[in-house]
């Protein structure tokens, strides 16, 4: 800049000391002309011709009609030459001082990809920027004022801005969900199944393709709670409600109806509650579920959500104070009938006393067993073989046989039918009771699996046979990687 700065100053000072020259010259030419006009003058006087003064512009008529006709060309010429040297000197003058007005507010007319780079570096190149410095530069520079000056930085900051201003992101395509409905296989189904499970509209399990009942069950449950035509078709309104962040998590309250109120109510009657199975939650369930809530320890809202059903059905859960003191009345009574069939066998005859003490002894033990005939307790193959033969029973929640199973009951009743008097626990029961626990490698036959929220028994090889919700029924399958990433222990009992 300051070289170009430089040359414009020299280029300046060679015009101003031209123009001086040629101003001299120019002086110099008028004196002699005046000087020829008045020899010329003198000359011819002196023959007789009337002397006229010249004046100062050389309009002489006189004196110039009396000259030679080659001294009037010359001295034309010379006025016409100094005229023009006038004119050039004018123009130049005229082009110099806007080409310094320029130079001393840094504007030297060359475009701005010479003076300032990064301009050119930063932003996207486009068609129609890259034309606007070659119109500039075409077009003669008008001078330059402040306001200009003010407003061509902040033009060039709004272009920079606009050239280097990020794209906003494609938005994600809309799902297509395909309407599911009970008794389909589909695909689609698996992913459906997963997200009920994790807003706790069903049990934990393996997800499959079957659209089964324990599927139908949770999507009208999700339809009830979150506002919806209550239908059970995951159809795509539903589908994009249960995937959406703002899904509401599993509660059966007052008002709500469904299977899975009825599933309540009739847990709630095993344990003592007084409630009736409707399928309705009125205010008698919930009055009984409140009542639940405060003999467990639970806030008494008398809502069931995820932490009350999980009570609800476990092993744990306390009956009513009724059904205890029932329960207690009914142990004194068998009590006071054994203690009466025992006097009855001491006081008869010797080898009847000894037949009726056998009879009451094996009359006694099959009560105390309550085992089916074939129970063999501390077999494995029996327990297996108990647990086989309910293949193909459906899965209902909080079934514990003969007809229907959940998971929890499911284990329950094949100990119980194979001879093993082992109490109901659910999954979290399992993973955390006495008996000895072994890892995924040292699974036997026989040995109880406890997964997150889910039990099985194992077969062997790889195999497990359980009450599958996702397959609405009990099932023999694989163990494959859903197992193994929920997998907490597996429990030795026999």
């Amino acid at each position: 800049m300051n070289h170009i700065i430089s040359n414009v100053k020299k280029s300046f000072s060679k015009t101003v000391k031209t123009m001086k020259n040629k101003l001299a010259s120019m002086k110099s030419g008028f004196s002699n002309m005046r000087t020829v006009t008045r020899k010329s003058t003198h000359r011819r006087g002196s023959v007789g011709i009337h002397p006229v003064r010249a004046s100062r512009t050389g309009r002489a008529s006189v004196v110039m009609q009396a000259a030679p006709r080659k001294t009037r060309r010359y001295a034309t010429r010379r006025v016409n030459r100094k005229r023009f040297t006038v004119v050039v000197a004018i123009a130049t003058v005229a082009i110099m001082v806007p080409v310094m007005v320029m130079a001393a507010n840094g504007d030297t007319g060359v475009p701005a990809a010479q003076n300032e780079p990064e301009a050119v570096v930063e932003p996207v190149a486009e068609p129609v920027q890259k034309a606007a410095p070659s119109a500039a530069a075409a077009t003669p520079a008008p001078e330059l004022t402040d306001m200009t000056e003010a407003v061509t930085p902040a033009a060039e900051d709004a272009t920079v801005a606009e050239a280097t201003t990020e794209p906003e992101p494609t938005p994600e395509p809309t799902p297509q969900y395909v309407t599911l409905t009970a008794g389909m296989n589909d695909p689609s189904v698996p992913a459906l199944q997963e997200r009920l499970m994790e807003l706790h509209y069903m049990s934990q399990d393996q997800p499959t393709d079957f659209f089964g009942p324990a599927t139908l069950m949770a999507v009208q449950a999700f339809q009830r709670k979150n506002g919806l035509d209550v239908d059970g078709a995951a159809g795509p309104a539903t589908q994009a409600a249960i995937f959406s962040d703002s899904a509401k998590e599993y509660t059966a309250a007052l008002g709500a109806e469904g299977d899975d109120v009825s599933k309540i109510q009739d847990r709630l009657q095993q344990l003592g509650y007084s409630v009736s199975v409707t399928g309705y939650f009125g205010e008698d369930t919930e009055k009984a579920v409140k009542y639940f809530q405060r003999m467990n320890g639970l806030t008494d809202d008398g809502s069931v959500g995820n932490q009350t059903k999980e009570m609800l059905f476990s092993d744990n859960a306390e009956p009513a104070e009724e059904k205890k003191a029932e329960d207690k009345k009914k142990e004194e009574e068998s009590k006071k009938e054994n203690s009466s069939s025992g006097n009855k066998g001491n006081s008869s005859s010797g080898n009847k006393g000894n037949s009726s003490s056998s009879g009451g002894s094996s009359s006694s033990g099959s009560s105390g067993g309550g085992s089916a005939p074939s129970a063999n307790p501390g077999d494995v193959e029996a327990f297996i073989d108990a647990a086989m033969a309910q293949v193909g029973k459906p899965y209902v929640l909080g079934g514990k046989g003969p007809d229907s199973f959940d998971c929890s009951g499911f284990v329950y009743y094949a100990l119980k039918q194979s001879g093993n008097g082992i109490g109901y626990m659910t999954s979290g029961g399992w993973a955390s009771s006495g008996y000895t626990s072994v890892s995924w490698d040292n699974l036997q036959r026989g040995d109880i699996v406890c997964v997150s929220g889910h039990v099985g028994i194992y077969l062997g090889g790889g195999q497990i046979v359980d009450a599958s919700s996702g397959s609405g029924q009990i099932v023999v399958r694989n163990m494959g990687s859903w197992f193994q990433s929920r997998f907490i222990c597996g429990k030795r009992v026999l």
